[in-house]
């Protein structure tokens, strides 16, 4: 009975960290953003990207577009890893009364993260697929429920 708890206990231990140590290892590859990411309209603003590494668990973004010799901020984001989970939570300017609303990691792999809210109107995911070094596909949609509704990000790193 003693040795069955033992390993029980190792088992329970192990799996525990192993969970730790995955969250950690995902959270290291979207340090990847980390730099100015740009996207260029043939016929319209430039839009972009800016990350900058605060520490190991937390990444600063912003979103903006570039009109003229303007940068205008359209929104700040906080991509954060804690204990149980990683979270992407942006700051809207003209959405949501400028309240942050909060998407949770649900999928990972292969270079692509997906963060989800079923309960938001629109997006209700949120996705970063690292295509190369220099290059991010993004997109953002209705959820798998409605694949029609989804708009893509095409980034080039810059800086």
């Amino acid at each position: 009975m003693k040795k069955s708890f033992i390993a029980f206990t190792g088992i329970i231990l192990l799996m525990a960290f192993s969970g730790k140590q995955d969250n950690s290892t995902i959270f290291k590859q979207l340090h990847g953003l980390e730099g100015t990411w740009i996207m260029k309209e043939k016929n319209g603003p430039a839009i972009g990207e800016k990350w900058v590494k605060v520490n190991n668990d937390y990444l600063q973004g912003k979103g903006f577009y570039i009109k003229g010799a303007d940068t205008i901020i359209t929104e700040t984001v906080e991509l954060r890893r804690t204990k149980n989970e990683i979270s992407y939570t942006p700051t809207v300017q003209n959405q949501n009364n400028r309240k942050p609303v909060t998407f949770t990691l649900t999928t990972s792999g292969s270079n692509m993260f997906m963060f989800e809210n079923a309960g938001h109107d629109f997006p209700k995911r949120i996705v970063y697929q690292f295509t190369s070094d220099k290059t991010i596909h993004a997109w953002v949609d209705a959820g798998k429920d409605a694949p029609g509704e989804k708009e893509d990000f095409y980034y080039e790193k810059v800086k």
